[in-house]
């Protein structure tokens, strides 16, 4: 039969067939029933699951035979609540091949009706999606290393910032009750010998006003170290001496709102909230050039609020990312407020001072944290 004499069906039959053929995914048509008793499969299941067109035709529980003993019942119960419903079917699943292998496939098939509305089969595609599930893998196996890694140096960080407010206490608790006694002493003692009169009385005047210079700054030490008041009479009396003692060094004007604490901190969120609240009044002391700085700190959520606002120069926020030695308290600030599960953002322009505003969960759980 030459081409000119070939029926029109056989060539709308051979396009047809190019077409099916030449999709990278199988085809198929199932009858609507527990099994999907196949009526036909395009031959790429033959290249990417091994079984032919006939075996397909020939076995009907081979598609449930074949599916992963993980996916199986799911699969089937896909496959009921469908044929009940007739909604589209749509699952991602594992097959068996017929040499081993697994291959993750995209069903989606929808039900075709006769004129009467009466179900006739399932028409439906095949997609290889294996590449796409093992990326999707190895991603999640890397994140999870990653959450396991940031979890273990947020454990490391903290058992560190422990270990150094434990070694501050210690020394502050030795200098009040060792360096700071005996200067006192010898303080007094200096001051009965000067009181007395005598050839010396200017020279021990002298000596007076020097051990007492020693002295506060040693009372100074303490405050940068561990102030006696943070574990014994709470956070918002720390962060009042604090603050009283830096402006009687500098002549700030200070304020501090300490009404909205409903409740006082544990000892360890304590100590880094005050760090945190004493880092940032140091930059304001170093680089501000504020005249004034007033600090809130107040229950927020299942956390605790701090901010710290000065009326100083400013700064482009910008510079916190090309940080120079010498000037890392922000980022250092940020960093601690993340470790403890928390989080710190600082808001800055040039000649409109700046506010330090962090966020530090009660519990250590990072879903409770609010949106900044």
């Amino acid at each position: 039969m030459s081409e000119v004499d070939r029926p029109r069906e056989l060539e709308d039959l051979d396009l047809h067939r190019a077409l099916v053929e030449g999709i990278p995914a199988i085809l198929y048509i199932d009858k609507p029933d527990e099994y999907s008793t196949n009526f036909y499969t395009s031959p790429q299941a033959v290249d990417l699951l091994g079984f032919t067109q006939e075996e397909w035709g020939s076995t009907p529980e081979l598609w449930l035979q074949q599916i992963h003993p993980d996916d199986v019942q799911r699969v089937i119960e896909e496959n009921r609540r469908t044929n009940q419903t007739s909604d589209r079917f749509l699952s991602e699943y594992r097959m068996i091949a017929k040499d081993g292998r697994v291959v993750w496939l995209r069903d989606e098939a929808v039900l075709v009706r006769d004129e009467d509305g009466e179900p006739l089969h399932w028409r439906g595609i095949m997609l290889d999606i294996t590449n796409e599930k093992e990326a999707e893998e190895k991603l999640r196996w890397s994140l999870e290393v990653l959450r396991r890694t940031s979890q273990q140096r947020r454990e490391l960080m903290e058992r560190l910032e422990n270990a150094q407010e434990q070694e501050r206490r210690r020394i502050a608790s030795d200098i009040h009750d060792d360096s700071i006694q005996v200067m006192s002493a010898v303080d007094m003692r200096l001051q009965t010998l000067a009181l007395e009169g005598g050839a010396n009385a200017a020279s021990l005047l002298e000596l007076h006003g020097i051990v007492q210079d020693a002295i506060e700054r040693l009372r100074h030490l303490l405050f940068q170290l561990r102030p006696f008041s943070l574990d014994q009479e709470g956070l918002a009396v720390a962060l009042r001496q604090f603050l009283e003692h830096t402006a009687a060094r500098t002549g700030l004007s200070w304020m501090l709102d300490a009404d909205g604490l409903l409740e006082e901190p544990a000892p360890d969120l304590r100590a880094v909230i005050y760090r945190i609240a004493q880092e940032a009044v140091m930059n304001v002391r170093k680089h501000a050039a504020a005249s004034e700085m007033d600090v809130t700190v107040a229950t927020a959520g299942t956390g605790v609020i701090l901010r710290v606002r000065d009326d100083g120069k400013g700064f482009d926020p910008l510079a916190l990312t090309r940080a120079t030695p010498g000037h890392l308290g922000l980022a250092t600030t940020i960093e601690r407020a993340e470790i403890a599960g928390g989080w710190a953002r600082v808001h800055s322009s040039p000649g409109s001072g700046t506010t330090l505003e962090c966020w530090l969960p009660m519990e250590q759980a990072e879903e409770s944290q609010p949106v900044p």
